[in-house]
């Protein structure tokens, strides 16, 4: 079994030793696209954040569909792998206790995005003043794209 650590800079480490001497990746940090948070790893995230859990909660104005043809949207996809590979989703998961889900949850069904509120979008875009509220992708510009067309799904004539 491979056991990958997470270096102070938020690098990939192959270091052949079990996950009990992981060092927790600080926020905005993600692993090699291909990669995941594991359980292990994000609850110890959210531990040491040390903020109460919260309740997610539908807030795209839309009634969830559990024939949305969005579960299948490899666009949409992509952007969750992008999130799951990162340290947002330690705080954004319900199953990991996440204090975030109050903004989004990756657990909420039948499609996530729908959690998030328009300002939870931005911050995944990076449209914001502060560049720790972003999602720390290599392509910028696709998850741009992405949370557009969401915007435009929901509020678009």
């Amino acid at each position: 079994m491979l056991w990958l650590l997470l270096a102070c800079e938020g690098e990939v480490v192959d270091s052949g030793e079990p996950q009990s001497h992981l060092l927790l990746p600080e926020h905005s940090q993600c692993f090699e696209a291909g990669h995941v948070m594991d359980a292990e790893t994000c609850l110890a995230v959210v531990e040491e954040d040390g903020r109460q859990p919260t309740v997610s909660e539908n807030k795209s104005g839309q009634a969830p569909d559990p024939e949305d043809p969005r579960l299948e949207d490899p666009e949409l996809l992509w952007l969750a792998a992008e999130i799951e590979r990162c340290t947002c989703v330690c705080c954004h998961k319900e199953a990991y206790g996440g204090p975030g889900v109050y903004f989004y949850d990756m657990d909420f069904s039948p499609v996530w995005i729908d959690s998030a509120s328009t300002w939870s979008l931005n911050v995944l875009s990076g449209e914001t003043n502060n560049p720790t509220q972003s999602l720390p992708s290599d392509e910028p510009e696709r998850v741009l794209a992405i949370i557009e067309a969401e915007i435009d799904r929901r509020y678009g004539d």
